[in-house]
C-alpha cells in the first residue's frame, strides 16, 4: 500500500496562518494518521526553515510520496520551493499572505480547499538566480523600496492593495532617494533603470500584471525594466500597469528569454517579495516544470 508524508509549514508569525494550520493538522491527523503529519512553524531565519524542510524530507525519503502545505504568502512558499524544485516533494499553496500571486495564478481562492480534495498535480516553471529559486519574480530597484513603503498597518488594511499604494507613494519620491540601476549598453555607453524584474508568473506585488501571456508551465522568462526618466514620465508606466496593460507604455522595455542578466553591483536583489543578501549583475534562468504542485480540480 503507497504511503504518504505530510509536512505543514505556516508563518509562526501570522495569527491567521497558525489558525489555519491547527485545523489541518486536525482533519489530516483523522484522515493520514497523527505518524504521517508534521507541522512545521516558521523561524526568523529562512535559513533555518530551509534545513529544517530539508530534514524532513531526507527523514521521509522512505515514504511513496511527500507533501508540503504551505500556510502563509509568497514569501513562505519561496522557501519551500528551495527544497521542493526538481524533487519528488510535492506543493500545495494555502493563501494566508498579502500578495498571494502563485495561489492566484493556481486559481486557489478557499483556503480550505486542501481539506475538501487532494486537487490535482500539475507541473510549474520556476526561475532560478544563481542558488536560489523564485516562484514569481526576481527583481532590484522599485520592487526593493516597496518593501520598506509597505507599513505593518498598510499591509493589515489595504491587503494586496498595498502594493499598489506603496507603488504610488513611490512615484512622489525625492529624485535622490529614487533607485538607479546602473545598465551597460551595446554601444559602451550607461545608462540607469529603476526597476528591472525577471518574471514566471503574470502578477507580482498582489496582482501586479508584469507579464500578461505568461503560462504555469513557462518556457522562458520575461524581463521586464522601466529606465530612469522624469517623474511626469512615469505616470505612464504606473498607468498602464493600473491598466494591467504594461506592454502598452513606451516606459516599459518587455523581452523574454531562457536566460536573462539582473541587477548590478550596489542595488540588493529580492526573490517573491523578500530581500536576499545578494547584488548583480547575476544571470537568472528558466526551470521549465521544475516544481510539482497540487491545485483545485476545475471544474470547467
Amino acid at each position: 500500500m503507497p504511503t504518504k508524508a505530510i509536512a505543514i509549514y505556516y508563518k509562526s508569525s501570522s495569527a491567521r496562518a497558525r489558525s489555519y494550520a491547527e485545523v489541518y493538522q486536525r482533519q489530516l491527523n483523522h484522515d493520514y494518521g497523527a505518524s504521517q503529519i508534521q507541522l512545521l512553524a516558521s523561524q526568523a531565519d529562512r535559513k533555518v526553515d530551509i534545513q529544517q524542510l530539508h530534514e524532513w524530507q531526507d527523514n521521509h525519503a522512505h515514504y511513496d510520496e511527500l507533501e508540503c502545505i504551505v500556510i502563509g504568502g509568497d514569501g513562505s512558499v519561496n522557501i519551500v520551493a528551495q527544497v521542493a524544485t526538481n524533487s519528488k516533494l510535492e506543493l500545495s499553496v494555502v493563501p494566508s499572505g498579502t500578495g498571494n500571486d502563485l495561489a492566484s495564478a493556481l486559481t486557489i481562492t478557499d483556503w480550505r480547499w486542501r481539506l475538501q480534495s487532494e486537487g490535482e498535480l500539475i507541473k510549474r516553471s520556476v526561475g532560478k538566480l544563481g542558488e536560489y529559486y523564485f516562484i514569481n519574480h526576481a527583481g532590484c530597484g522599485i520592487s526593493v523600496a516597496l518593501q520598506q513603503l509597505q507599513g505593518p498597518l498598510s499591509k493589515r488594511w489595504l491587503g494586496r492593495y498595498s502594493y499598489l499604494w506603496a507603488l504610488c507613494r513611490y512615484v512622489f519620491w525625492l529624485p535622490k532617494r529614487r533607485c538607479k540601476i546602473a545598465v551597460t549598453h551595446d554601444d559602451g555607453s550607461v545608462g540607469y533603470d529603476e526597476f528591472q524584474v525577471a518574471t514566471v508568473n503574470r502578477t507580482i506585488g498582489g496582482g501586479i500584471v508584469v507579464y500578461p501571456d505568461a503560462k504555469l508551465t513557462q518556457p522562458q522568462l520575461g524581463l521586464l525594466r522601466v529606465p530612469q526618466r522624469p517623474r511626469w514620465r512615469q505616470f505612464n508606466a504606473l498607468y498602464w500597469l493600473l491598466r494591467k496593460q504594461p506592454q502598452r507604455s513606451p516606459m516599459i522595455s518587455f523581452s523574454e528569454a531562457t536566460k536573462v542578466t539582473l541587477g548590478d553591483s550596489v542595488n540588493q536583489l529580492e526573490l517573491d517579495g523578500d530581500s536576499v543578501d545578494l547584488c548583480g549583475p547575476v544571470d537568472v534562468e528558466i526551470c521549465v516544470g521544475g516544481l510539482t504542485v497540487r491545485r483545485p480540480i476545475s471544474t470547467r
